[in-house]
């Protein structure tokens, strides 16, 4: 069914309309239309610190004080005018304000600090340069796959509160939490549709973490059947797995109900081993419902999603259900507490967590 629907809506972006170059990409990557001269280097960060409280199961809950998501970030932006094009570079990094340390909290870096994965205080979230040309956006370094990127609906992600902690979407680089080192990139708009291309290009897997060939691929279409209508597919290809390489692919949607209120949906299809989840071999479907609605100074975040292992029976499927309320302090600080569990329908322990974070952002 996937291959299908990637086959005619590629069909319908590429033979539609004249290509024109720009477009946004949906979380933190840009590639907007070449200004006129240089505007110069644009500095910009984020600081995030949470609380949360996790129970597993009848275990203990934990309590803590940290980013483990990798929130906080610093980063510098610049595009140039050179000639016909323009020159863009990104680059950014992370760091977590509680705890001193680049890294999630199932690395022990007190002891491995200089160990074979070792730890830093401060680590690269992406960074690469390209250029805007009278085709779209082409560049190199490293980026978030438009796996990530489109279809982006999760307010928490990087928190403790995110959907991908909780089986609402897939996870690691393969996966909702997608970022490549070492690829080529591009991000064009033809009319309505926003296509995306990433490819690995490194050959060293000391220093990359995918390889030649593996592939992400994104295709949104927005207002073309309905006002305020968003329709997508995503893929990320890992050519490693498998007699002829393993996909993950994604159906996304969003509708705009009335000014103060959006509604969102994913669908799934994972068999790469690396995404997550809890299902055995990475194999099993995850269907997820949500919404978001504001008023006043509140953004509400409602979540359901369902997860299906097509491996083992019913003892990896799941149910999560999220709500969260982030509070907008000022333009430049909230503060979002919330809740979200995912239970299993088997023998495994539910994941239950509350959590509160405060974030400013310059």
């Amino acid at each position: 069914m996937f291959k299908n629907i990637f086959t005619a809506a590629l069909f319908a972006a590429v033979t539609s309309m004249p290509v024109v170059a720009g477009g946004k990409m949906d979380n933190s990557q840009n590639y907007t239309s070449g200004a006129q001269g240089s505007s110069g280097v644009h500095f910009f960060g984020r600081l995030y610190v949470g609380y949360d409280h996790k129970a597993t199961g009848s275990a203990n809950s934990v309590d803590s004080i940290r980013d483990n998501g990798g929130k906080s970030r610093l980063g510098l932006k610049f595009k140039e005018n050179i000639g016909g094009l323009t020159m863009l570079g990104h680059a950014e990094w992370r760091f977590d304000l509680a705890d001193g340390w680049a890294t999630s909290d199932s690395k022990n870096c007190n002891t491995d600090a200089n160990g074979s994965s070792p730890c830093q205080s401060i680590e690269l979230h992406i960074g690469h340069l390209g250029f805007m040309t009278p085709i779209g956006y082409l560049g190199m370094g490293s980026y978030e796959t438009p796996y990530k990127t489109m279809g982006f609906y999760d307010k928490n992600m990087d928190t403790a509160i995110g959907m991908n902690n909780h089986g609402a979407s897939s996870s690691t680089d393969f996966g909702q939490a997608g970022t490549w080192d070492s690829s080529i990139m591009y991000h064009g708009k033809i009319g309505p549709f926003h296509i995306a291309y990433l490819r690995g290009m490194g050959e060293n897997s000391n220093n990359n973490n995918v390889s030649k060939n593996d592939y992400s691929f994104g295709l949104k279409v927005e207002n073309i059947l309905v006002a305020n209508l968003e329709l997508g597919v995503a893929r990320t290809f890992d050519k490693s797995e498998g007699a002829d390489g393993e996909s993950n692919d994604k159906i996304f949607a969003s509708y705009k109900v009335m000014p103060n209120l959006d509604v969102f949906y994913t669908s799934e299809d994972l068999e790469i081993t690396s995404t997550g989840n809890g299902f055995t071999n990475g194999e099993g479907d995850i269907e997820t419902f949500g919404a978001h609605y504001t008023t006043g100074m509140h953004n509400l975040q409602l979540v359901y999603a369902t997860g299906d292992s097509r491996e083992v029976a019913a003892n990896e499927d799941y149910r999560t259900i999220g709500i969260s309320n982030t509070m907008q302090l000022s333009k430049s600080t909230d503060i979002t507490i919330g809740y979200i569990r995912k239970g299993l329908q088997g023998s495994g322990n539910a994941i239950r967590t509350y959590g509160l974070g405060i974030t400013h952002s310059f």
